[in-house]
This record gives C-alpha cells, sequence and structure tokens, in this order.
C-alpha cells in the first residue's frame, strides 16, 4: 500500500506517448536531464521518461520498436553517434509535436491559471476551395481544447496567442485566422460552465 502504481500500457497508445513525451521535453526543457532537453534527444533519456515520470508498466524494448516503427512511418530519423542512439524529427514529425505541444501548453494554462474574466477568440474565414484545411483547424481547435462559439468562432478564456501563432505556422489556411481579445461576450455562461470556471 502507498507505492506508485505503474499504468499499464497497450501498444497501441505507444505512439502517442513517444511524441507526447518529446513535445512535454521541448516545452519544459526536461529539468534534471543532462543539459536539459533538446533535439536530438538521446533514446534513453526518452525512455527513462515514459518509464518513470508516465510511471508505466512497458518492456524497454517494446519503446524502441516504437520508435524504429515512427521511423519507418517518417516521421522520425534515428543515428547513432559516438556510442549513443539520437532521434531526430522530420517535418511530418514537427508538425505532430507542434499540435502535442499545443495541447500541452493549452491543458497546462486550464489547470494553473486563474481566469481574469477576458475572452480570447480565434476566428477565420478559409474560402470555400480550401475547405478540408478549414474543417482540419476546426477539428484542431477542438481537439486541443477551444471551445466552438460559432461555426468559425472558437474561444479561450485564457492568453493564447503563443499558441495561435504556432497553428499560424502549423496548418497553411490558418493564414485566415484573427485573434481577438473581449472583456464580454453574450451566453457567457455556457462558456464557463465548458470551461469549469467558477467566477
Amino acid at each position: 500500500m502507498g507505492r506508485n502504481k505503474k499504468k499499464r500500457l497497450n501498444y497501441g497508445e505507444l505512439t502517442d506517448l513517444v511524441l507526447e513525451a518529446i513535445a512535454k521535453g521541448l516545452i519544459e526543457g526536461w529539468r534534471g536531464y543532462p543539459s536539459g532537453f533538446r533535439l536530438p534527444v538521446a533514446i534513453g533519456y526518452l525512455i527513462q521518461y515514459i518509464l518513470e515520470v508516465k510511471k508505466t508498466r512497458i518492456k524497454k524494448d517494446k519503446i524502441k520498436n516504437k520508435i524504429e516503427d515512427l521511423e519507418k512511418r517518417d516521421i522520425l530519423t534515428i543515428e547513432e553517434k559516438e556510442n549513443q542512439v539520437y532521434i531526430h524529427l522530420k517535418e511530418k514529425g514537427e508538425k505532430k509535436i507542434v499540435k502535442y505541444s499545443l495541447k500541452l501548453l493549452i491543458d497546462f494554462k486550464k489547470k494553473e491559471k486563474k481566469w481574469n474574466g477576458r475572452w480570447f477568440l480565434v476566428f477565420f474565414d478559409v474560402p470555400e476551395a480550401q475547405r478540408l484545411k478549414r474543417d482540419y483547424l476546426r477539428k484542431l481547435l477542438k481537439e486541443i481544447g477551444f471551445y466552438q462559439y460559432q461555426k468559425s468562432v472558437y474561444l479561450f478564456p485564457y492568453e493564447c496567442g503563443q499558441e495561435v501563432a504556432l497553428i499560424k505556422k502549423m496548418v497553411e489556411g490558418a493564414k485566415y485566422m484573427k485573434y481577438i481579445i473581449a472583456e464580454k461576450i453574450e451566453d457567457e455562461a455556457i462558456a464557463k460552465r465548458f470551461f469549469k470556471l467558477s467566477s
């Protein structure tokens, strides 16, 4: 009793965890690791993070196999140098890491920030000819934690200019996005319930 239980992790969840670990390392610097965290990263540090910080119950070989699988899928590359194995992200992997980074930043703000009564709105008017990019933007904003206020208007209760800038870099259609700060919105009570805001 009282011991930290390690979570069982099925093989299908491992892709998300590897990419999340890289994203979290980029955001937080993985204090405590030699020279912090940067890419390329030694695979050993990544495995240590998944096993110890995430408290997972999975064999190291499975994590290595998943990393090799991500290399085959053109998401990252593996390099052996001076008896150490390193991970580099490819273009496809960079986009995925940006998405995980966004989600982690948004989740952190929801957990740690105190609401100051302002609303931060993102809206866009992507041309019909680029509707696939428009649909992707809607899906992405929902996935990372924004509230859909109207069809192409999303809001968040904390400053998110950094996140919006990342989205604009990641999604070409995001050049049509605009960012607005509002003191008051209609139907505010519904949005406050969505974000579990008490004031």
